[in-house]
């Protein structure tokens, strides 16, 4: 799993320990939690800091593309019905988040312009607040 940390985190008064503090910045959201655990130089005691901080809401996990494509597909086709299926294809064939998001983009933007604006400005919120 991979873990990004929560940009608008819970009120309190938190006071990370250096260890907390190691493992917190490593969850960029592109590393996995094996790659934070091995970095952090922590062992075994990371994942304890990375449940803590889960359960703090410090931290938030990360979908990756499949789940998100999934998503961006079930409104795509919510938005456009059988017009989405050239777009389905498009953002099926992309591998990372990055280009994920870069393509749902692109497809929102097209729809703008060529088939609905109101249905292309509503793909772009969601999909801005998807990869948020």
């Amino acid at each position: 799993m991979v873990f990004r940390r929560n940009p608008t985190p819970p009120e309190g008064n938190w006071k990370p320990t250096p260890e907390e503090w190691r493992v917190y910045t490593l969850c960029d959201g592109r590393r996995t939690e094996e790659e934070v655990v091995r970095e952090s130089g922590l062992g075994e005691s990371a994942y304890l800091i990375l449940a803590n901080l889960l359960k703090r809401g410090l931290i938030l996990p990360v979908e990756g593309p499949k789940e998100l494509c999934g998503k961006l597909v079930d409104l795509l086709k919510t938005h456009l019905g059988p017009r989405a299926e050239p777009f389905v294809k498009r953002l099926q064939a992309c591998e990372s988040r990055e280009t994920l998001e870069e393509e749902a983009l692109r497809v929102a933007l097209k729809v703008k312009l060529t088939l609905d604006k109101r249905a292309g400005e509503e793909l772009e919120k969601a999909i801005r607040a998807l990869f948020r």
